[in-house]
């Protein structure tokens, strides 16, 4: 697949992306995480901490893979955990409208599951979602996530409670998909057809 965006750690210049981003309601009605105000000062503390070497977690500036290289939102994995060999895929925000068309979002899944799986070796990758939130759970499906279960009721949000969603997938079953060619464009495309028709 040809790749839109590319993925590099944070830097100082992200600071007031992320701090627009994070203030942003619209952007953040339906992710799991709180949402409130926060001052500049305080993403820029955040930004910062999560720069360094961190071997539990890992935090990403998603970038445009052309001249201007801007960042257009950020991806974390997390409780990266060595012993039960998982992580959790907690969190992408695609910020920038312009490239909210989905193939970004496609595009860094498949960069976090190489991550996990190839350079980590891990064994498990999991992570939620807002029930509703048609983003991360059709991507889910397209990738060929299990849906382990529906916490109800989990997430407060919009004066209302949501369901959260929990997926997974294992490392057996990433490489097996594989090797298939089902994470191909050809391949991920058919199956969007398909999800469509089926609603």
């Amino acid at each position: 697949m040809e790749k839109t965006v590319f993925f590099r750690a944070f830097e100082e210049e992200d600071i007031d992306a992320i701090y627009q981003w994070k203030n942003d309601d619209e952007l953040n009605k339906l992710t799991v995480g709180l949402n409130r105000k926060v001052c500049r000062d305080d993403v820029a503390k955040w930004v910062r901490s999560k720069m360094p070497h961190n071997p539990y977690e890992v935090f990403w500036a998603i970038c445009t893979n052309d001249e201007t290289k801007k960042i257009i939102g950020y991806a974390q994995l997390t409780e990266i955990h060595f012993i039960n060999s998982s992580a959790n895929f907690s969190g992408i925000m695609i910020g920038d409208r312009n490239y909210q068309d989905g193939f970004a979002w496609l595009e860094t899944y498949l960069f976090i599951m190489e991550y996990a799986f190839e350079r980590l070796g891990l064994n498990r990758l999991y992570g939620s979602s807002i029930i509703g939130h048609k983003d991360s759970n059709n991507i889910g499906r397209l990738l060929l996530w299990t849906r382990e279960g529906i916490m109800r009721q989990a997430v407060y949000k919009n004066g209302c409670f949501y369901d959260e969603s929990i997926g997974s997938i294992l490392r057996a079953e990433y490489f097996d998909n594989k090797s298939k060619g089902l994470y191909e464009l050809k391949a991920i495309l058919k199956r969007m057809r398909e999800l469509k028709k089926n609603k």
